[in-house]
């Protein structure tokens, strides 16, 4: 596998979030506030204090007039709210003459809510150290502080958990929201398909489950692009081969009607030569009829490839060549240009489809009909060597051609069948001289 998914990630970062959250809560709470109290600059922060504090307390003592009593009292009264979490030691003492040292009476007053009940017993004033005097109305009272740790470790706490809430937010936070930003660039991706730009790819970098969304959303988007490439391509597949055809159509639908024609007037000088011409009026029409078949195929079929009448086939060279030649030849002659059939040396094989090379040299002499100059002789001649049979046609150009049936598709057509069959088409104009060359591979 060697994935990890979107769940074992949320886990794995949470893990990690509390951990960090922890150590700052153990950081802040644990060693921070313990070192902060036991620092100097505590320790002179609550001494500053302590002394403000007293006198604060003994301008009120003095504005007021207060006895030792009094002002003992009103300091365990005042002390929830001025000791503010220190404890106050209170040595109330009767400054008279004659007094004692066991006279004096020490009072521990709490801080607010850390004791119920005061304590109340007699000593020497001289065991205790940090004391501050009060002067009252009627003698002196003494004050101690104890400093107690309990609201700086409360604060430590709470400021542990914040630090440790805002280190988990600090890891989780990022990760949600980088995963909501990939959420929503998937999205918006999805949504510019939705809206027909299928050029456009999906990037979805990752190994997550969201990766692999992209990633399948991805490989359907190229099989629809490839599916809609296929159908374009077969539709202008069929087009082209309905267009070719039926430019095809009209060389053996015209020598039908010619050899009709003949045959309807008695245009003839022998019975055999009446029998040939309706033999080769059957070869037209059956080229015709394989043509239509083709038309109709093309009109079905859901391929971009062309579909074949039939496949290609072992050919004796010379007789199929010969035999073509000396028709289409023929045929030209009778429209009076001067054209003689090749003759072939040897024997040779070709492996190709009848029907192709018919419509080829359909093409051809159809072409040689429309453009070449009739006062011209039309040379035609072989070259044999190498493995390839090459046909060489020569031609003048007429100077007004008629090219009102030119559909520019007649030279392109033919070039696709040769290669078809393995072979070439060559063509040039140069100077008013038009040549082709047709080269068939032999077997």
């Amino acid at each position: 596998m060697g994935r990890r998914g979107l769940g074992a990630k949320l886990v794995g970062v949470s893990v990690l979030a509390l951990a960090l959250a922890f150590a700052l809560f153990y950081l802040v709470s644990g060693v921070a506030a313990p070192a902060v109290q036991d620092s100097e600059w505590f320790r002179q922060w609550l001494q500053d204090r302590e002394q403000e504090q007293v006198r604060a307390y003994q301008e009120q003592v003095r504005e007021r007039g207060l006895t030792v009593a009094e002002a003992v009292s009103s300091w365990q009264e005042g002390a929830g709210t001025l000791g503010d979490g220190v404890y106050s030691v209170v040595i109330s003492v009767v400054d008279k003459p004659g007094a004692r040292s066991e006279d004096m009476q020490f009072g521990f007053t709490p801080a607010a809510g850390a004791c119920t009940e005061d304590w109340v017993f007699s000593g020497a004033v001289d065991l205790l150290v940090g004391v501050h005097e009060i002067v009252c109305a009627d003698g002196t009272m003494y004050l101690t502080f104890s400093r107690s740790g309990l609201w700086l470790e409360s604060l430590g706490r709470a400021v542990g958990l914040l630090t440790a809430l805002a280190g988990f937010c600090g890891v989780m936070v990022p990760y949600i929201w980088r995963l909501l930003g990939r959420i929503g660039a998937l999205t918006r991706e999805t949504g510019l398909l939705m809206a027909g730009d299928l050029d456009h790819a999906i990037s979805a970098p990752g190994s997550d489950e969201l990766s692999r969304l992209g990633a399948d959303i991805e490989r359907l988007r190229l099989s629809v692009v490839e599916r809609i490439g296929r159908e374009r391509e077969a539709v202008g597949a069929n087009s082209r081969l309905i267009a070719e055809l039926s430019h095809d159509l009209r060389t053996p639908l015209t020598k039908l009607m010619g050899y009709l024609e003949i045959l309807r007037r008695g245009e003839y000088q022998t019975e055999a030569e009446r029998a040939d011409f309706l033999r080769l009026a059957q070869e037209k029409a059956e080229q015709i009829k394989g043509m239509t078949d083709q038309l109709f195929a093309g009109a079905q079929v859901e391929s971009r490839k062309e579909p074949l009448a039939a496949p290609p086939e072992p050919v004796d060279g010379p007789a199929l060549l010969g035999q073509i030649l000396s028709e289409q030849c023929g045929d030209l002659q009778r429209e009076g240009f001067a054209i003689r059939p090749p003759v072939f040396d040897r024997p040779f094989g070709l492996y190709l489809r009848t029907e192709d090379v018919l419509r080829v040299f359909d093409n051809l002499f159809s072409n040689l009909r429309k453009y070449a100059d009739r006062s011209a002789p039309v040379d035609l001649w072989i070259e044999e060597g190498g493995g390839t049979v090459r046909l060489h046609v020569e031609n003048r150009v007429s100077p007004a051609p008629d090219r009102r049936d030119s559909h520019g598709v007649g030279l392109p057509a033919m070039a696709a069948l040769m290669e078809r069959g393995g072979g070439t088409l060559e063509t040039e104009e140069r100077d008013g001289v038009y040549r082709c060359v047709l080269t068939f591979v032999e077997t």
